[in-house]
């Protein structure tokens, strides 16, 4: 998004669209790693993804990143963030093992509702009605558009809830830290965290890949990255509780994979679900439209 744009739109509008940029390419990841988790280990996986992330970083900022990270006056809380985030990764690949795609992804969207509730807690933040509104929509669309059916596989359950849960707290994390550290750092640090925590394991969990696989990680890694430069950028310009509800059109996004790589069949829960998504999306726009008369825009660092 260029400099002339982000001049013409709202804060918290650019704040929006970059959410919704972020959970589109984090979509594409996922459909990747839901592909290769049957036959390889989550920390394998996880490792080439932040590794390849950590190569785009050095790429985008050069040395001089490095030296911005280690000098950082919030190191310690970076560093605890990213831990959060790497294991809130971790746990809901380890659900796709198990679980559908649609079942991973529908436990996971009760991550925006513990957003906003952690944020009223922990931010002091006051959503509105039309955002709690937009929010509670959004997850009924999800409910509506997964049809969740009754499954034994407790344990895989436990591992999706558990992510959305630790997700949800990095969401708080980042809104309390945006504007203190530069988003290539802040990538720099989650890839670095998690590369070492997954690289630990590599001595118990490596599995033989070729050519090919590594190429496709690499490139997943690459998508990966620019997710998360989105989704960083987003807390820049709005606050948790508006980006909350935007998390619901990543739903959107795994059924259409879903169907283009596994076959499934779009179904009348799926279009009604996706209706009720895209009111979750237009409330939570039109709130972003009436405070942002009120609110003064932030700038987002982007080095």
């Amino acid at each position: 998004m260029n400099s002339a744009m982000r001049h013409k739109l709202p804060a918290t509008t650019i704040g929006v669209i970059m959410c919704f940029s972020a959970y589109a390419t984090f979509s594409i990841q996922d459909a990747v790693m839901k592909w290769f988790v049957t036959d390889f280990s989550v920390a394998e996986l996880l490792f080439w993804r932040s590794l390849t992330s950590i190569l785009v970083c050095l790429a985008l900022g050069g040395a001089a990143i490095i030296k911005q990270a280690l000098s950082s006056k919030i190191l310690l809380p970076l560093i605890w963030r990213s831990i959060i985030a790497a294991l809130a990764w971790f746990f809901y690949y380890l659900s796709a093992r198990e679980l559908s795609l649609a079942q991973m992804t529908t436990l996971y969207y009760s991550a925006p509702i513990i957003v906003v509730l952690l944020a009223v807690a922990l931010l002091k933040e006051q959503p509105t009605k039309r955002q709690w509104a937009a929010t509670a929509i959004g997850f009924i669309g999800v409910i509506i558009a997964s049809k969740p059916e009754a499954t034994n596989q407790y344990l895989s359950i436990f591992y999706a809830l558990f992510s959305a849960f630790l997700w949800a707290y990095t969401y708080i994390l980042l809104r309390k830290l945006s504007g203190k550290s530069s988003i290539l750092v802040q990538m720099l640090l989650a890839n670095v965290v998690t590369t070492l925590m997954t690289g630990a394991t590599l001595p118990w969990t490596f599995t033989s890949i070729d050519a090919t696989t590594i190429s496709v990680m690499v490139l997943t890694g690459v998508i990966g990255a620019l997710g998360q430069y989105f989704l960083f950028s987003s807390f820049e310009y709005a606050d948790a509780s508006t980006l909350a509800p935007i998390e619901y059109s990543g739903l959107i996004w795994a059924f259409l994979f879903s169907y283009f790589i596994w076959g499934n069949q779009p179904g009348y829960f799926l279009i009604i679900g996706a209706m009720f998504i895209a009111l979750s999306g237009f409330l939570s726009i039109t709130v972003n439209k009436q405070t942002s008369t009120t609110a003064k825009p932030k700038k987002g660092k982007l080095a």
